[in-house]
């Protein structure tokens, strides 16, 4: 090295890990070349160019350097009168910039541009497509060691270098402080804690390496700002995720709310943007969770949440909207993958009930697989023990009820059990009717009530429903009005009466005619029953 270089002023130093770290070089600075760089010759070209544009007082190599420009860069630089250093292995490229400051500026002024330049590298890894992990790479190579992300289960989520993960979760498992300094087995380690949150479970961000007093401050720096700026990708993360599902709950809700008369074009591309083009089953689930609200674990995630999560775990389409009472479900995805689907969900939440509508291949009939979803929901909730009902497992008067439409048969229902609606007395007592099969005995004991207390209930309604409930015509007519009803109030729907069908416009595939449609003037008799030709 030529007299003149030993003479030149170095004011400060920086590392240049990645191209875009060229940008920020500044007069009189020592430029330290990590080994990653260049890559190639235009990276070579723009590097050379700006260490000589701003005038640097000299550039910087690990002595283990050996990629494939290494020669030319060192020729490129020697050509440019700009000194090329070589730095011992042992020393590392954070303990220049420490020299370098600590003679040429106040303690604070090293100390703040130091952080800034450090920051500045690692707000750079943003950019990727996977962002937590370059910046674990740019953490590992701007403390020298190695750094990773680990869950309290075990986990590594991402990692770049070396570290003994287990050794490690077993010192910080069982702390609850946000930020622990760890020597195990020859490792200095430093850990910083991310609380659960509905979303993700507890994780460490760790960074070590085997180097005696490895965690200073300035690697606690570099290890802070790398936390703030994971919890921000994850904090964004959650809320592009909290968008979309706004956007499928608004289209499912339109879907289910959609007259059989409106032309259905536009939520149909509006479906079809979001994965829904009928090319798998479609069908559509109510689902309902009793028991208790647990605040933490995974029933704490939101139910909506966790159904998406479900679906999109076996590759399924879905569409998840919050309605009254219940959580509606627009699945697209093949049989063996909804039903996969369904069990995972069983499994992780004991509570949960469900109900599968019929299969549709159009978005005008969503709203007709969710009504049949709402009937197998209350099948379920009537038989012990069963946590899935399909439209596939109907009986033949629910499938009646199904396809007759909910909310027509929800408003027939009302000439039969409007009457009743003030007396719950007489209801509970028709419920238990029904469930006990028409058996008086094993009725009034479910009831804790003498048997003729109930007989004396079954001869009110009868009165009010004008029939006598030994009568086939009048047990159906009345069972299937307090299905009807019941189901009404499950889908959390208002029951209006059908608009005036318009000349030219075809119903949908799902639709029944009913014997009430042919005149909105003729009035029903007796049980809701009309004389048909």
């Amino acid at each position: 090295m030529p007299d003149s270089a030993r003479t030149r002023v170095i004011v400060s130093a920086q590392i240049v890990v990645e191209p875009e770290d060229v940008e920020g070089l500044g007069r009189n600075e020592l430029v330290l070349i990590l080994g990653s760089m260049p890559q190639d010759g235009a990276e070579l070209d723009r590097l050379v160019t700006k260490i000589f544009e701003v005038e640097a007082s000299a550039a910087a190599l690990p002595e283990t350097y050996r990629g494939p420009f290494r020669r030319a860069l060192i020729d490129e630089l020697a050509g440019r009168r700009i000194p090329v250093l070589e730095v011992p292995q042992s020393t590392r490229f954070a303990d220049l910039i420490d020299t370098v400051n600590r003679f040429q500026a106040s303690p604070d002024s090293v100390r703040f541009n130091r952080m800034l330049t450090m920051q500045q590298s690692l707000v750079a890894a943003l950019g990727p497509n996977q962002p937590v992990t370059a910046l674990l790479s740019r953490l590992a190579k701007v403390c020298g060691g190695g750094a990773g992300m680990l869950r309290a289960s075990g986990e590594v989520e991402a990692s770049e270098g070396v570290l003994p993960f287990r050794l490690l979760l077993e010192e910080i498992a069982d702390s609850r402080f946000p930020e622990i300094e760890v020597n195990v087995s020859g490792w200095n380690a430093l850990a910083i804690r991310f609380a659960e949150s509905t979303n993700r479970p507890v994780r460490w961000l760790l960074v070590g390496s085997r180097r005696e007093q490895f965690v200073s401050s300035y690697v606690r720096a570099a290890a802070r700002v790398t936390a703030s700026l994971i919890d921000a990708t994850d904090r964004i993360d959650v809320l592009v995720a909290n968008q979309d599902q706004a956007v499928r709950s608004s289209v499912l809700s339109q879907l289910l709310d959609l007259n059989p008369y409106d032309n259905p074009d536009v939520l149909a591309g509006r479906a079809a943007s979001l994965g829904v083009t009928f090319a798998r089953e479609v069908r559509v689930l109510d689902i309902v969770r009793f028991g208790p609200r647990t605040v933490s674990g995974t029933l704490a995630t939101p139910l909506e949440e966790r159904i998406s999560r479900a679906f999109i775990k076996f590759g399924a389409t879905v569409l998840v909207s919050r309605r009254s009472s219940s959580t509606a479900v627009l699945v697209e995805a093949e049989p063996r993958v909804r039903d996969q689907a369904l069990s995972y969900l069983a499994a992780e939440d004991s509570g949960l009930v469900m109900g599968l509508g019929r299969a549709i291949t159009h978005v005008r009939d969503v709203s007709t697989s969710h009504y049949d979803a709402v009937l197998a929901l209350q099948q379920a909730r009537l038989q012990a023990g069963t946590r899935v009902f399909s439209y596939d497992d109907f009986k033949f008067t629910t499938r009646l009820l199904a396809h007759v439409g909910l909310e027509r048969m929800a408003e027939w229902s009302t000439d039969i059990m409007g009457p009743l609606k003030d007396k719950p007395i007489l209801v509970e007592a028709l419920d238990a009717f029904f469930e006990a099969e028409l058996d008086v005995m094993a009725a009034a004991k479910a009831l804790h009530i003498h048997h003729n207390s109930l007989r004396y209930r079954l001869q009110k309604i009868e009165e009010i429903v004008g029939g006598t409930l030994r009568s086939p015509d009048v047990i159906a007519a009345v069972q299937l009005a307090r299905l009807a009803e019941q189901a009404s109030t499950a889908a959390g729907r208002s029951v209006r009466r059908p608009a005036q069908r318009q000349a030219g416009v075809a119903r949908g595939a799902a639709a029944v005619e009913s014997p009430l449609d042919r005149s909105e003037t003729e009035a029903p008799t007796g049980l809701g029953a009309v004389p048909i030709d």
